[in-house]
């Protein structure tokens, strides 16, 4: 470790600490180093993942209060903490998580030019394959799951898995650029296609006014849509073909993520990773009619989870796999696949993840050089 990374070995470490993991490797360091000056490290690494007064978090960085005031506006400002001045005057901040969290307000926030932007997604795709992916996927319970298309059978959807419902039961949606496309650059889906529903990929709910300073500000790339226009982004994202993921709870699901194998870090833990549960599947699956298949192959090649192939030209589904999402079906040009309920139940957790997100607790650090 080379003296200067300190800072943001100790910011690493602070984000190890959420919930959903984010272990501190010599690319992290990188990463953070292209985000943060080393005083905003210093900084951010004394925030907690709750909400606390900015008087709080200069004691604990052992900073004045007002260079500490400064810091925080500035990260605020820019997206990569959260901050709030409360009805009573008193400005909150909190850290986000790794991801959900600054990964996407990497894309909401850009960096300044192409080539930052280019090298920043190397180091996430490096960073993935290292250890943030595995970390992220090791959960009794994974992270997201997916949601059937908008066509699937109305009647036998669940509340928390319509993602019409999800959008409606939101107080806000908007529309942002996909991280994982904006960064991983090996992908050409639609790059416009993903929607925050919610506050929970900042945090949550905090009442106030987000702590803005314009001299430091970057325009965020968000766009706030009615429900209309997020159904006709989820309709873009089902011609396209792409699969729609949420996080995996019954309420407050934060995104519905319109995802591809090519660069999703949900998708890419199975086909990537080796891990076949990252994704909970809907309580869905596809289902052959094998009178009408005829074997053109066009599911198998949508399926991004080689979940169903030709067997002597006919398509059969591997069930082990199978996310019910109902891309294939979409895809079929006779006709032959439906979606049917499961034969058992999938559990979907029902948590105040805001909560969760809050657990600390250690991590090392792992030098990969």
């Amino acid at each position: 470790m080379r003296p200067d990374d300190k800072p943001y070995v100790d910011l690493g470490t602070t984000f190890s600490r959420g919930a959903i993991g984010a272990p501190v490797t010599d690319t992290q360091v990188e990463i953070l180093r292209m985000l943060f000056t080393p005083d905003e490290a210093r900084c951010a690494a004394a925030l907690d993942f709750v909400p606390e007064p900015e008087e709080i978090v200069a004691k604990r960085a052992g900073l004045a209060p007002d260079v500490a005031a400064d810091l925080l506006t500035r990260m605020a400002s820019r997206g990569l903490i959260r901050g709030v001045r409360g009805p009573d005057g008193v400005r909150v901040f909190r850290l986000l998580l790794f991801a959900p969290g600054l990964y996407e307000m990497v894309s909401v926030y850009p960096l300044q030019s192409a080539v930052e932007a280019e090298k920043i997604g190397r180091l996430f795709d490096e960073y993935f394959g290292q250890a943030w992916g595995r970390a992220m996927h090791s959960h009794d319970a994974p992270l997201a799951r997916a949601v059937p298309h908008l066509d699937s059978p109305r009647e036998q959807v669940l509340a928390y898995e319509d993602a019409v419902k999800l959008v409606e039961a939101a107080s806000f949606a908007a529309q942002i650029p996909c991280s994982c496309r904006e960064t991983m650059h090996n992908c050409g889906c639609p790059v416009d296609v993903c929607l925050v529903i919610g506050e929970g990929v900042i945090g949550g709910h905090i009442e106030g006014t987000p702590v803005r300073d314009k001299q430091y500000a970057v325009n965020p790339s968000i766009r706030p849509v009615s429900i209309d226009e997020a159904v006709h982004v989820l309709k873009r994202s089902e011609e396209a073909g792409l699969v729609h993921t949420t996080l995996n709870v019954q309420q407050d699901s934060w995104f519905i993520c319109n995802c591809c194998s090519h660069a999703c870090i949900f998708l890419r833990g199975i086909t990537e990773l080796d891990i076949p549960h990252a994704v909970t599947p809907s309580s869905f699956w596809s289902v052959i009619d094998e009178g009408e298949c005829n074997g053109c192959g066009a599911c198998e090649e949508a399926c991004h989870l080689s979940a169903i192939s030709l067997v002597d030209g006919v398509a059969k589904v591997d069930y082990e796999r199978c996310l019910g999402c109902g891309v294939c079906v979409r895809s079929c040009p006779t006709e032959a696949i439906r979606l049917e309920k499961r034969g058992s139940e999938i559990y979907t957790p029902y948590v105040d993840f805001n909560a969760f997100a809050a657990a600390r607790g250690a991590a090392p650090h792992v030098h990969t050089h």
